[in-house]
């Protein structure tokens, strides 16, 4: 039976261990780190049974009305569960979601994305067991050309140097100030503090590059995510960008990896994007977005709204 339960109900306990044994593990369905991310707002959660598969619902308001989200920075969420999830067992928790809330925007992971009536979302994963050696020779001609390019410019890597704060803002007054990028001060703030606890709890690794004069041109977070490590967030400085900080940036993080357990991971719908991260070899795989009204009444009342909220 699937129940509905509010923050003060759900057990933390058990919470974090069906999230971590399940299939698509992921620390930011954590209880703790999700009471950060939702900041002022709150979650609460779909359970079934005993909690063997749980689903968060983190709850935003809007005047009177409620709605669930997912927090920006996080690329996945959905639902949690030890077992192979059916169609039958996804459509039970989406109903159950709609009996709850006027409206839903869920970033489903691989497990719990509905074989229909989703939109694709996009991640770039590369396995990075192989040497450096192997894992450059499946770098684009553009990639290497970049990369040089870089190399000429005398840049150099920092590991472990730079404040979160300085890489935020690195983001926040170049391409933060673009009218595509939708981030309220709210989300910067919750970036720093959510950082700050993943590098408290040795889960952050933080690069940047600086050039020959000092100046810092790119940075980026990428969270210890089990075996995953996430390009969470990066920030560049338009100004330098003829240095082609971010492409020395990823190779230097390839190179430090090379021969480990990790898979270095990258999310985007954005082509130009998308295009730098196959430059290193990452592979595409699709998982789903998917958008929920209580009833067509509410999905013609709120659809020209959405923008807003």
């Amino acid at each position: 039976m699937i129940r509905f339960l509010t923050h003060s109900e759900i057990d933390p306990e058990k919470w974090n261990q069906t999230v971590r044994n399940s299939l698509s593990p992921t620390i930011f369905a954590a209880y703790e780190l999700l009471d950060l991310l939702t900041g002022d707002d709150t979650w609460h959660a779909l359970v079934e049974d005993d909690y063997e598969t749980v689903m968060p619902l983190p709850t935003r308001k809007k005047g009177v009305l409620k709605y669930v989200y997912t927090p920006f920075f996080v690329r996945q969420m959905g639902i949690f569960s030890r077992k192979k999830m059916s169609s039958d067992d996804i459509e039970a928790f989406l109903a159950e979601v709609s009996r709850y809330y006027i409206l839903a925007d869920l970033l489903m992971n691989v497990n719990s994305t509905p074989a229909s009536g989703a939109e694709p979302f996009y991640s770039y994963a590369l396995s990075l067991q192989r040497p450096y050696d192997e894992l450059f020779a499946g770098y684009s001609k553009n990639a290497r050309k970049n990369l040089k390019t870089a190399q000429h410019k005398q840049c150099r890597i920092t590991v472990q140097e730079e404040a979160i704060s300085d890489i935020i803002d690195l983001f926040r007054l170049n391409r933060g100030r673009e009218k595509s990028v939708q981030y309220h001060p709210r989300d910067y703030d919750i970036l720093q503090r959510v950082s700050e606890k993943l590098l408290d709890d040795g889960l952050l690794d933080i690069y940047g590059v600086r050039t020959s004069d000092g100046e810092l041109a790119a940075g980026a977070l990428f969270p210890h995510d089990f075996d995953r490590r996430n390009l969470m967030f990066s920030g560049r400085d338009n100004r330098l960008s003829f240095c082609k900080p971010m492409f020395y940036l990823m190779d230097a993080y390839i190179r430090d990896h090379a021969e480990s357990d990790c898979i270095v991971e990258c999310y985007t719908n954005n082509p130009n994007m998308a295009e730098f991260y196959q430059g290193f070899g990452n592979e595409r795989y699709a998982y789903g977005f998917v958008r929920l009204f209580k009833n067509r009444f509410w999905q013609m009342a709120l659809s020209p709204k959405l923008s807003k909220l």
